[in-house]
């Protein structure tokens, strides 16, 4: 599958090392939410991925994404401080060495001291050989394992590079940091794939045939099947063996873009029926009822949440 790079979905040159000042993390979505945004980053680009190293100082700041259903995954190792995040309206204090989230999904961060984190950003569609479905929600966990210290250490190694790293080189560290995050996930979340394999490669076409027609209210298992040149039953015990369906897929991919859109301020004009057609639920009373099985809260439940 030909993956769009995390530097190309961010806008960033390939094989670069790119340094934020405060003004320029608030073009990328990033505001502050009272006071100083007292923040700073570095950013290298590593072929499919991005090594990122995030600090500043105390206060309140809001991400929201330059588009809707921004298809990066984040793995935040959380180097110092801690931080509260808002949840339902209710700010949550976390303490947590990792956190898994979305990339796409507005949050809000309150820093309560001095803060640093390692940031891997990796194009959600590179990680599904190993997960083919990946969970739309923030994940938090309190203490790392060995394989994920020493996925830190390099990382760390990645963020100090310069630029006149070979290209070689830059190939050879996004081959090992991509296995590195998908090990992760699978501990994390679950779900162990034999990457590589016939069929774990039919299932990767199929979620990104879903991931770029799941507008088309027309879309059906049936078709999907058809135009990967597979029959539906063949399709459908593929998905089976990673607890999953066809449809399924395609309701959680349509619920996801969903979700982001309503969770972002940029999108309240948009009334939830034509948010339910650019998504391709085709009526409301379709996406709202996913959007209760799926995240436990309706469209106006979503809006009022963040």
């Amino acid at each position: 599958m030909n993956s769009s790079t995390a530097a190309q979905i961010e806008g960033l040159p390939e094989r670069s090392t790119t340094d934020y000042a405060d003004s320029d993390i608030r073009r990328t979505g990033v505001r502050n939410a009272g006071g100083d945004l007292g923040m700073q980053a570095r950013v290298t680009a590593f072929g499919l991925l991005m090594a990122i190293e995030a600090w500043g100082t105390g206060g309140e700041v809001e991400r929201r994404p330059l588009r809707p259903g921004l298809p990066t995954i984040d793995i935040v190792f959380v180097q110092e401080g801690s931080f509260e995040y808002l949840l339902g309206g209710a700010w949550q204090r976390s303490s947590s060495t990792l956190m898994i989230a979305p990339s796409g999904l507005p949050h809000r961060v309150r820093f309560v001291e001095p803060w640093r984190f390692h940031v891997l950003r990796i194009p959600r569609d590179a990680l599904l050989a190993y997960v083919p479905m990946l969970i739309d929600q923030v994940m938090l966990f309190d203490e790392l394992t060995v394989s994920e210290r020493a996925m830190l250490a390099f990382l760390g190694q990645c963020i100090s590079v310069t630029d006149d790293t070979s290209e070689r080189e830059r190939f050879t560290v996004d081959r090992m940091l991509l296995e590195m995050a998908g090990t992760l996930i699978i501990g994390r979340q679950g779900g162990p794939q034999q990457a590589g394999s016939p069929r774990a490669a039919l299932r990767e076409k199929a979620l990104q045939h879903i991931a770029e027609h799941r507008a088309e209210a027309h879309l059906t298992p049936c078709m999907v099947a058809q135009r990967l040149g597979v029959s539906l039953r063949h399709l459908q015990a593929v998905f089976a063996e990673a607890e999953s369906s066809v449809a399924g897929e395609i309701r959680r991919e349509r619920a996801r873009v969903a979700r982001s859109m309503l969770q972002d301020a940029r999108f309240d004009e948009i009334d939830v029926t034509t948010i339910a057609e650019q998504t391709g639920f085709g009526t409301s009373a379709s996406m709202r009822r996913a959007l209760k099985e799926l995240y436990g809260l309706a469209p106006r439940e979503l809006r009022n949440s963040r």
